[in-house]
């Protein structure tokens, strides 16, 4: 069934939550009734030959016997079927009708979100602007009365303000309190329907999930053991496909069905099952099966097992968690190059990750670990270092508005940045950093709630969990220190995300963060990272300059890792937006380091981060709240302390972090 093109985000869903064409399922309805009336009439001539020709006395004896016994089976069966091709017609008809009633609610739903949003936005904004002007006025007024309660005499040249003056200001203020207020109860309006449009759409994905498994079900029912097995040779595969994969227990998860699906298949069935289903490629990004049991599997084959399966598809192997970081890299270029062959029918994001890629891939020592253009998003992961080998292995979570067609090469560039600076610091042991791109990152609305980062942690989780995977299928080679390194609202997925893993990692830090979402996360110490000298290996640097990250984490009501955030002019702004019954909230426990700058006792001068983001630009015009920092000022620019100190978390030397660790409470 096809998806139906729109923006499904209003309502919490990366795609049509609903998706089919009714005319399709009555077109099938047609061909099952078609089908019912043709065997009805086979059985009934059947029936015929057997009541007429072979009741005569001409032919009798055991071939007779034997030929008529096939022919009553041949009769029951052409009966069957006309009664369940009939059957699966009765259940798509109810299918049908299903479908158009769950995509009427959700396409409703979605038109009152975006509404909602719209809504939303405009009173967000007035509010800003009702605030900045409520505020002085108010300090007007407080001036004004000040001047008129005042014993003193006014200086020459002026005179004290009469009541009637007084009068107005206030009459001024509160008409500004007033439309504040209205607003504010615009915005509360907006967010109930925005809530409500949300909940509808649930609701009819729920029933459209409900209604379609009812007709798999019914339809399955229907025609088990109804069509007979072809003949014809050019189907012979794709039959041996459908007898292996009927095996798989109709219980087993997705994930476990898709790792079925690898060890059942040889790599020339895999390759027809993908050409005939090109979505099966997405179902594995979707449900990535067990790390450690696609790195089982793949040990256990043989050399030229893995080459075909390689050959037969990349699309799927490169995005295997568990696979070696080699063979990921080799799977994904060999769909990258053919992707550049092919651009006439990508879309403007597709062919910006393309250009981009061809751009970071000028670092021979670059790897692309992930690489799925046809993602809702693009989504990419670029690795610096050889990950198979490395001593340490760094994954990079980015924030808001960084999908791969916008972020690929500054988030890259800022892995690179990391790389560099731990081969700096660390001479005597090679590293490794992968810039991961492979969530649905927010904008300035979803930013705000916690749906993407619960969803990207899953694909996250799988990630780490491969890294342990890899290794642990190379004896040979020593496991490495593994670490997570996120930015902004990146601390919010990441953190999630090591409430999933299987296997712990050695450290988390978190630069500008944009908060925790409580309702995964109730304490750092819910986090699967490794302790140091007694002390969970979690870490955390707030610029002061940075006011963007605590603006987020209030607005979106996280918690801050970083309490001293609160007195934040972030923070501040946040508040009349939130309102005062709304504080914001903080989670202790990680230990922080300044990202201020420093002077070094050998003179090298580190540089101040200066606004929220990891690679500082230049920006003409507004920059709201320091989002990008200025050009070389960035948390992950070169040589600045935030980097230096980023750089020590993340290879277990925290120890040596600029100007040491303190403990948040």
């Amino acid at each position: 069934m096809g998806s139906r093109w729109a923006d499904w985000s209003p309502v919490g869903f990366d795609a049509d939550p609903t998706p089919g064409d009714p005319k399709l399922v009555e077109a099938l309805v047609v061909h099952l009734r078609k089908w019912s009336g043709r065997l009805e009439g086979q059985s009934r001539a059947a029936r015929q030959v057997l009541d007429t020709n072979l009741g005569a006395a001409s032919w009798s004896g055991l071939a007779a016997e034997v030929f008529s016994d096939r022919l009553r089976a041949l009769t029951a069966g052409a009966l069957k079927a006309a009664e369940q091709h009939n059957e699966g017609a009765v259940a798509a008809t109810a299918w049908s009708m299903a479908l158009e009633y769950t995509q009427r609610e959700a396409d409703r739903a979605l038109q009152d979100a975006e509404d909602a949003l719209a809504d939303l936005e405009t009173a967000e904004a007035l509010v800003v602007t009702l605030g900045a002007e409520q505020a002085a006025l108010l300090s007007a007024l407080h001036a004004l009365e000040a001047a008129y309660n005042s014993r003193e005499k006014p200086p020459p040249g002026s005179s004290a303000p009469a009541h009637v003056d007084v009068t107005r200001a206030r009459r001024r203020e509160q008409d500004a309190s007033d439309k504040l207020a209205t607003a504010r109860l615009t915005i509360r309006d907006a967010q109930e329907r925005l809530d409500d449009a949300k909940q509808r759409a649930e609701r009819a994905k729920q029933e459209y999930d409900s209604a379609e498994r009812t007709f798999a079900r019914k339809l399955d029912d229907a025609l088990h053991g109804a069509l007979a097995p072809t003949p014809q040779p050019e189907l012979k595969a794709f039959a041996s496909i459908v007898g292996k994969l009927s095996g798989i227990p109709v219980t087993a998860s997705v994930n476990a069905s898709l790792l079925d699906t690898l060890t059942r298949l040889t790599p020339e069935e895999l390759a027809v099952l993908v050409a005939e289903d090109p979505d099966l490629v997405q179902e594995f990004w979707k449900h990535p099966p067990s790390p450690d049991k696609v790195a089982k599997w793949w040990t256990g084959l043989g050399e030229a097992a893995k080459e075909a399966f390689q050959t037969a598809a990349p699309g799927v192997l490169g995005n295997l968690a568990g696979l070696p970081y080699a063979v990921r890299d080799r799977c994904n270029r060999s769909v990258y190059e053919e992707a550049l062959l092919h651009t006439t029918g990508l879309s403007p994001e597709q062919r910006k990750v393309l250009s981009a890629l061809e751009r970071v891939f000028a670092d021979p020592s670059t790897s692309l670990v992930c690489f799925n253009l046809d993602a809702p998003v693009p989504m990419v992961a670029v690795g610096y270092g050889d990950l198979d080998t490395a001593d340490t292995v760094t994954w990079a979570a980015p924030g808001m508005n960084s999908d791969a067609a916008d972020a690929t090469e500054s988030w890259s560039r800022a892995a690179q940045n990391l790389y560099r600076e731990q081969g700096k610091l660390d001479k005597g042991r090679s590293h490794a950093v992968v810039g991961w791109l492979g969530y649905d990152t927010p904008d300035l609305v979803s930013v705000n709630t916690p749906a993407l980062a619960q969803d990207g942690s899953w694909r996250f989780a799988n990630e780490l969990d491969g890294t342990h995977a890899t290794r642990a299928a190379h004896p040979s080679v020593p496991f490495p220190y593994v670490s997570v390194v996120a930015h902004s609202y990146g601390t919010t997925m990441a953190a999630d995300a090591l409430t999933h893993v299987k296997h712990t990692v050695d450290s988390f830090t978190m630069l500008g963060s944009a908060g925790i979402d409580t309702q995964v996360v109730s304490s750092l110490s819910d986090l699967h990272v490794k302790h140091a000298g007694g002390r969970p290996s979690i870490y955390t640097t707030a610029a002061e300059l940075d006011f963007l990250a605590p603006f987020g984490s209030a607005m979106g009501g996280r918690a801050e890792p970083n309490p001293e955030t609160r007195t934040n002019l972030g923070t501040a702004v946040a508040m009349p937006l939130k309102g005062v019954l709304n504080q914001p909230q903080s989670m202790g426990g990680a230990q922080s380091f300044s990202s201020e700058g420093a002077v070094l006792p050998s003179g090298e001068v580190l540089k101040q981060t200066k606004g929220h983001s990891t690679v500082g630009e230049h920006v003409d015009g507004l920059n709201p709240l320091n989002g990008i920092a200025p050009e070389g000022f960035g948390y992950l620019d070169t040589g600045t302390e935030a980097l230096r100190n980023a750089g020590f978390t993340t290879i277990g030397q925290s120890g040596s972090v600029v100007g040491g660790l303190k403990t948040n409470r």
